[in-house]
């Protein structure tokens, strides 16, 4: 990591600081107050995105920046603050690794549970090899879908622990004309290679063979899925 933006993100921890302060909100009458405005909030979001794992003295950051800016002399050489800034690194690294993991053990519990419950209440529910859930809502009579196929669908979708829908084509846009293959996410994929023409599928995708560990923006990482996909045509083409 660089210096200068090492010293740019510990700058806000004054500016958190400056925060428990007042809480008023200046007025910006120049450009040049939008410009100034916005360093400041981004590197005030940087800071509240780093997390407190840091064992930093807020007033002497502070200090540090204000001495640093006028100029003066360091108390520290360039190798002691080298390997400091590897250090608030490997911290950082160490802690975003040990929440990351926190998550992902409290997500894989949820999602077995989840499971466990839905084929207990729907034995019609089946799992696939490939680790997701489906229901057969309607069966097709034309042909199945394989890898490569130009096929017409419709779709809703769901968040899946709270059922909250999220996203579909019925009433919103025509139905999606796609090619069965990347980037679909993995779930889906398998899903669609299952369906025949005519036929509507309930899939239940865990996070692992959906938007993953990293999301998709606006979709958040670890977010489990239930898809209802309708196989309006596979195309010869």
């Amino acid at each position: 990591m660089k210096i200068h933006s090492l010293v740019i993100a510990l700058a806000s921890t004054a500016l958190l600081a400056a925060c428990s302060q007042s809480s008023k909100t200046p007025q910006l009458d120049s450009h040049n107050d939008t410009l100034s405005w916005a360093m400041g909030e981004n590197i005030g979001l940087s800071l509240m995105n780093m997390g407190s794992s840091l064992p930093l003295d807020n007033q002497l950051v502070q200090q540090a920046i204000s001495h640093t800016l006028k100029g003066g002399a360091q108390p520290i050489d360039e190798n002691t603050l080298n390997e400091a800034l590897r250090e608030i690194t490997y911290i950082q690294q160490t802690e975003y690794l040990r929440q990351q993991n926190q998550t992902e053990a409290q997500v894989n519990a949820q999602q077995e549970q989840y499971f466990a419950q839905l084929v207990k209440e729907h034995p019609d529910v089946k799992k696939h090899e490939s680790g997701f859930y489906y229901e057969v809502l309607k069966a097709g009579k034309g042909r199945k879908a394989k890898f490569g196929d130009r096929v017409s669908f419709d779709y809703r979708s769901f968040i899946m622990f709270s059922g909250e829908p999220y996203d579909q084509t019925y009433g919103k846009r025509d139905p999606i004309i796609h090619v069965v293959g990347r980037p679909m996410f993995q779930g889906l994929l398998d899903g669609m290679q299952m369906m025949n023409a005519g036929s509507i599928y309930r899939f239940y995708f865990p996070y692992q063979l959906a938007f993953g560990a990293q999301g998709s923006d606006p979709i958040p990482g670890y977010t489990p899925f239930i898809y209802e996909v309708e196989m309006n045509q596979i195309f010869d083409d």
